[in-house]
């Protein structure tokens, strides 16, 4: 979505933050265990306020955010009592940094060596322009043997607005140069987007990518004519 889209979600906030749990995601401790983080480098693209950044504090050795809307970065560590520093465009706390700029211009000396990218809202955030520039960002910033962890949601009928729904074989297509295991598929029939949007069903889907080679990320130029 446009720049524009996200500050005004974090400015009326309400309904339009629902993608921010309140809560760890239940799939971290079962999927990145504490001994799984140690000494590990996490990163968590279109981070938000996500308390998920705290447990992998707890563990990792670093965790490196990023987030384009200043006042979601202001409120993750005023809300959990951290005290932070601003270092430029670089909001530090003990082991936790967030970036406050676009995904899109950060370069791998930004970040230092990533071991794990943590996307539980970002890629079903994107329409498919930004999601293959998205792909092509991780892609470059990732070495070989980094590992995914990606949620993604499925339902239909599909929507026009994130979060968009991505299926497995969609995934697959994505990352071609992964070794994916599909360990999570509830169906969540309680969903409040189900509700909302009167949706015949919505499934969570987990997956755990490791990074295999480095692969340019091909965009279809046909598909992406139909978005514009």
């Amino acid at each position: 979505m446009e720049k524009a889209f996200w500050f005004n979600s974090w400015e009326l906030e309400g309904h339009y933050t629902s993608f921010h749990r309140k809560d760890i995601h239940p799939y971290l401790p079962k999927h990145l265990s504490p001994f799984s983080l140690e000494g590990q480098s996490v990163f968590v693209p279109l981070c938000g306020k996500s308390l998920d950044m705290l447990y992998f504090s707890r563990f990792a050795n670093r965790v490196i955010g990023v987030e384009i809307v200043e006042k979601a970065v202001h409120q993750f560590f005023q809300e959990n009592l951290l005290p932070y520093k601003q270092i430029g465009r670089r909001f530090v706390s003990g082991n936790i940094t967030i970036f406050c700029c676009d995904l899109f211009t950060l370069t791998p000396d930004d970040l230092g060596t990533i071991d794990i990218v943590y996307d539980r809202a970002s890629l079903v955030a994107l329409p498919y322009p930004m999601r293959m520039r998205y792909l092509q960002t991780i892609e470059r910033l990732t070495p070989v043997g980094a590992l995914n962890f990606l949620n993604t949601l499925e339902y239909a009928p599909a929507l026009p607005t994130p979060p968009f729904s991505i299926t497995p074989s969609e995934v697959a297509n994505y990352f071609p140069n992964y070794a994916i295991e599909h360990v999570e598929s509830p169906e969540l029939p309680n969903h409040g987007m189900v509700r909302k949007f009167n949706l015949s069903f919505l499934i969570e889907h987990g997956f755990m990518m490791r990074k295999l080679y480095d692969s340019p990320v091909h965009i279809d130029e046909e598909a992406l004519a139909e978005t514009l």
